[in-house]
């Protein structure tokens, strides 16, 4: 017995251990696991309260039990002001039935909701220049069960206001382009209106009226008010309707060419902006006004409100004014290309038009069908064979056309008047004109002509007028030739008859009135004598017929350029008739004077002709002499002599002034400074 009980002491003495044991491996695991719970809570709060989301915990009646500090972030609430707040309070009311749903399901332990799309309301209420006061969250939820029993939820709010703002914004801006770039014409700026009014209404902006102020910069220049209220014509006719509206009008047109966005917060008290009547007039009543300047005018959106629109309303309304500007570019482009279209469809349709487009190697590409109205040959006739412009082309222009056709290689337009024979073997004149096309811009710049267009016009009827008026013109050129011949002649008929009356004259002085008539009447005959030997019937080249007029002065007077020198230097530049006959007669004057009075007693001297001639009848003519000078009694301006009134009489005529130098022998200077 004592050998038994010594095994069974033992043993109850190694259960005892293996309890001790297990109660020690009890102990240190409870610790254990009590610390590693510990780190676990740590780590879970610093992540719940680190993330970026809105993360809650509902009681099985909705009542919020936790909420991480975000909540202050995302909705301006303290986590400890929203616990105990059921959640309706937070949620838009037209959410709140989509929203209860869906937390009925979590109670009847139906499927966890994912990403549900729903509005909150934040603690910041209406004050929207702070904060956005209605936010759009993504949610997720489960429910918290515990034996199968629903006891809450558990769920993330994310965040999505800025994505859902600019998607809204998105299709908004894309819905109004789309009618935009539907505008053809500045009417249907009207329905863009109401597409703008859409999505002003989408994007939540608090505006009252808004309208589009449209400058039309023509000649005379047209301010055009387009708003819900219908079109309504501000300016017209360059000038402001009423006298009140010029400076809002102004101010309208100050905003537009400033460039940048301008926001009147409160229009009360406001002195520098529109005048508050005139806005009413147009826009009701008006505390807030936003001017948007685009490429053609200015949007403008108003509030009855002050100070009611936020930084993302502001560029909202900007961006609208890009649309705006983009639309209006686009519909002056649509017109532009409409009006080169029927442009181009005019001159390719036009009778007397041909249009030829020729690829690089010269061969024809296109013929408009006019050319068989015109010379009778049809378009297909040119296609392929270049040997047709040589067949129908008239042998003396063949080789300026083939040149012409040729010289496509230059940006340049390029003119040629040539001659093709018709069908039926009659010639018509042409004019053609050649405009090289580049494929783009690179092959403008190497002078690469990818085709080239020929437009020739029929001018056969120009030409035939333009014959008919050279016959003419010769015709009255052979008469006025035929004129100037016979006035010379008759007056030389006179000069003639002086001439044998002066041979029966005893009385000096007589006879020396008689010579002066002689040579002022030869002076004449000479003009007209030098014009009918010219080209240019209307001109007369001054320099000849003066040289002339004076040596036949000296000869009459019989004195020799060795005894008085003669120096004549006169302007190349040709002279009208009006001008030449008076000028001539103020020569043969004063040279006659200094020939007769200026060298007495076989006195040597010099005698100097100069004449400089200008634009607009302007000319300075210069007469001098080295003689006795002119005597100090005579008064050239009030003179006795019938030679120096003469001369003043026709500087008159002439539109000039005559000045006297008597410092060395006589200076007459007669100029005409502008016509």
């Amino acid at each position: 017995m004592a050998d038994s009980d010594e095994p069974r002491g033992e043993e109850q003495d190694n259960q005892a251990k293996i309890e001790r044991l297990s109660e020690e491996v009890d102990r240190l695991w409870s610790r254990d696991m009590a610390q590693q719970l510990k780190l676990s809570e740590a780590k879970y709060r610093a992540l719940v309260e680190g993330s970026n989301d809105f993360i809650y915990v509902l009681d099985k009646d909705g009542y919020f039990t936790f909420a991480n500090t975000e909540v202050e972030h995302l909705l301006g609430y303290q986590p400890e002001e929203i616990i105990g707040r059921h959640f309706s309070e937070i949620l838009h009311p037209e959410d709140f039935q989509t929203l209860g749903r869906s937390f009925h399901e979590r109670r009847t332990g139906e499927r966890a909701t994912r990403r549900l799309e729903l509005r909150l309301q934040s603690q910041t209420g209406d004050t929207r220049d702070v904060e956005i006061d209605i936010r759009h969250f993504s949610v997720s939820a489960s429910g918290i069960y515990r034996d199968q029993t629903y006891i809450g939820t558990h769920g993330v709010a994310r965040d999505i206001t800025e994505r859902k703002y600019q998607e809204t914004k998105r299709l908004a801006l894309q819905g109004i382009k789309e009618v935009v770039w539907s505008m053809v014409r500045g009417d249907d700026i009207q329905l863009v209106l109401n597409s703008i009014r859409a999505s002003l209404e989408t994007m939540g902006i608090p505006f009252s009226e808004f309208g589009a102020f449209v400058l039309d910069m023509d000649e005379p220049p047209v301010l055009t008010l387009y708003s819900s209220r219908g079109a309504k014509e501000i300016s017209k006719r360059g000038e402001w309707m009423v006298t009140d509206t010029e400076r809002f009008a102004n101010a309208v047109v100050a905003a537009w060419k400033r460039g940048k966005l301008s926001y009147c917060r409160d229009l009360d008290g406001e002195t520098t902006y529109h005048e508050r009547e005139r806005l009413s007039e147009f826009f009701g009543e008006v505390r807030t006004i936003v001017d948007a300047p685009f490429s053609h005018g200015v949007f403008t959106v108003t509030s009855s409100g002050p100070a009611v629109f936020t930084t993302r309303d502001l560029t909202f309304v900007s961006e609208l004014a890009e649309v705006l500007s983009e639309g209006f570019h686009r519909m002056e482009d649509l017109r532009e290309v409409t009006l080169s279209e029927k442009r181009y469809r005019t001159l390719v349709e036009t009778p007397n038009l041909v249009v030829m487009l020729l690829d690089s190697r010269g061969e024809f590409l296109y013929v408009s069908p006019q050319i068989e109205q015109w010379l009778g040959y049809l378009p297909r006739e040119f296609y392929g064979d270049r040997s047709t412009v040589d067949r129908i082309a008239h042998p003396d222009d063949l080789d300026a056309i083939r040149t012409f056709l040729d010289s496509g290689e230059a940006p340049v337009l390029r003119d040629l008047e040539f001659r093709w024979r018709a069908g039926d073997g009659t010639y018509h004149w042409a004019s053609g004109s050649l405009f090289p096309i580049f494929e783009s811009p690179e092959d403008e710049q190497i002078n690469r002509v990818s085709m080239t267009q020929v437009v020739i016009q029929d001018i056969t009827e120009r030409k035939m007028v333009e014959g008919l008026i050279k016959e003419s013109l010769e015709e009255k050129e052979v008469l006025l030739k035929e004129i100037h011949h016979r006035v010379k002649n008759n007056l030389q008929i006179i000069s003639s008859l002086l001439h044998l009356q002066t041979n029966d004259l005893e009385d000096a002085q007589v006879r020396r009135i008689f010579e002066d008539s002689q040579h002022r009447i030869n002076s004449m005959a000479l003009i007209h004598e030098e014009l009918y030997n010219s080209g240019d019937l209307a001109r007369i080249d001054f320099g000849d017929y003066s040289r002339i007029l004076i040596e036949n002065l000296f000869d009459s007077y019989g004195i020799s350029t060795s005894h008085i020198a003669l120096d004549i230097q006169v302007d190349a530049q040709p002279l009208s008739l009006d001008q030449a006959i008076p000028l001539g007669l103020v020569i043969n004057e004063l040279v006659s004077n200094a020939l007769k009075y200026a060298f007495p007693g076989g006195r040597e001297g010099h005698v100097s002709i100069f004449l400089q001639a200008g634009p607009g009848n302007q000319f300075a003519l210069t007469v001098s002499d080295d003689g006795i000078g002119l005597p100090t009694d005579i008064d050239f301006q009030h003179p006795n002599s019938l030679g120096l009134r003469l001369v003043e009489t026709l500087a008159h005529q002439l539109k000039a002034n005559v000045e006297l130098d008597r410092s060395t022998g006589t200076t007459f200077t007669i100029a005409r400074e502008s016509s």
